[in-house]
């Protein structure tokens, strides 16, 4: 008799040979006997022994591991989209191969299912051994059905992580979807999950034990040196475009911490990108010089608050490094739009 699988969990694979199997051991460990639990694998083209691993452990358990691959390198928003169409659990969890499941985290997941049967359930998170990161602010521990709060909560940790999420499978259904073709895929996927799910479960314990590697695009944008990436940048600026008005729709309007919390992310996201901009001098998009103005104008977009408005309440919260570092940034985009940085003295 075929027992339903109450939760697949997810593997986009690129690359990742020293990794992988320490992430496929945390999971194995942990699923023991349970036949409810599968895992998919979709190798997107890896140049290295990462699909001759991930054969050599579906091999020993192909009742619970299933390995695709993609004939050419897709990104890895088209490997997560496959899975998600691959997938046959009740609820989904993305992992990306190259952390590892922290132990007790599948017997913590199943009760909560098992208790409260949220639609989503939003996980901590371990960078050491000694330091956890809270990927939610909010109600802890207990089932809630406030969007409002979800969005907030999420938006004030900015921890768009879609590992940090476990979902309905059936919120996927008809979307979202990752973009393909673009980065920043989690930013421009998670919101429109958090106004999709009816009520929501944080679990204040760490699952994930995240590893950033050299090469991963999280480290190029950190470390890539002496360049301004406009089209990195440019898919960060449009990566919550649409969201402000589906989330106004969803609940009927924004509710005022919501609106702080996501013009509060727009707003760090510029005050970054100018930084970048000054430093490492004018970005192309599509082959055409832009201005910092153009990247203001993106953001604000996104923003439920207008930048000066938003200036404003960090003054009321005593936010004063925050209110320094936008209006400095502001300004820089003024001038941007008046003048060529690099004739103001302001550009290296």
């Amino acid at each position: 008799m075929a027992h339903p699988i109450w939760l697949s969990v997810l593997l986009p694979v690129y690359n990742v040979e020293g990794y992988l199997a320490a992430c496929l051991d945390s999971l194995l460990d942990q699923i023991g006997k349970d036949h409810g639990v599968q895992i998919v694998i979709v190798d997107d083209a890896s140049t290295d022994a990462s699909h001759a691993i991930a054969q050599s452990f579906c091999s020993q358990h192909p009742h619970i591991i299933k390995v695709l691959r993609h004939g050419v390198n897709q990104g890895v928003s088209a490997a997560r989209n496959r899975l998600i169409d691959e997938a046959e659990g009740e609820h989904i969890w993305f992992v990306d191969p190259d952390d590892y499941i922290l132990k007790g985290a599948l017997g913590q997941l199943r009760t909560v299912l098992d208790t409260y049967n949220p639609d989503l359930i939003l996980c901590d998170y371990r960078k050491s051994r000694f330091a956890i990161t809270r990927s939610f602010f909010g109600p802890r521990k207990q089932l809630s059905l406030d969007t409002g709060h979800l969005v907030s909560g999420v938006f004030k940790s900015r921890k768009m992580y879609c590992w940090l999420k476990i979902s309905r499978r059936s919120l996927w259904r008809d979307g979202p979807r990752f973009p393909e073709g673009k980065i920043f895929e989690d930013i421009a996927t998670t919101p429109w999950l958090l106004l999709k799910a009816r009520n929501h479960y944080h679990v204040p314990s760490p699952w994930i034990f995240y590893r950033q590697r050299a090469g991963s695009i999280m480290d190029s944008v950190k470390r890539k040196s002496g360049i301004f990436d406009a089209r990195k940048h440019q898919d960060l600026a449009e990566a919550l475009s649409g969201f402000k008005e589906a989330m106004h729709e969803r609940l009927g309007g924004i509710p005022h911490s919501a609106a702080y919390y996501v013009s509060d992310f727009c707003a760090k996201e510029f005050v970054k990108t100018a930084l970048r901009f000054v430093r490492y001098g004018h970005g192309t998009d599509g082959g055409r010089t832009v201005g910092l103005d153009h990247y203001l104008e993106q953001f604000e977009k996104c923003a439920p608050m207008h930048f000066d408005k938003l200036a404003v309440h960090y003054l009321k919260r005593l936010r004063f490094l925050r209110y320094l570092l936008l209006k400095y940034a502001l300004y820089l985009a003024n001038r941007s739009h008046t003048s060529d940085l690099g004739d103001t003295g302001l550009a290296p």
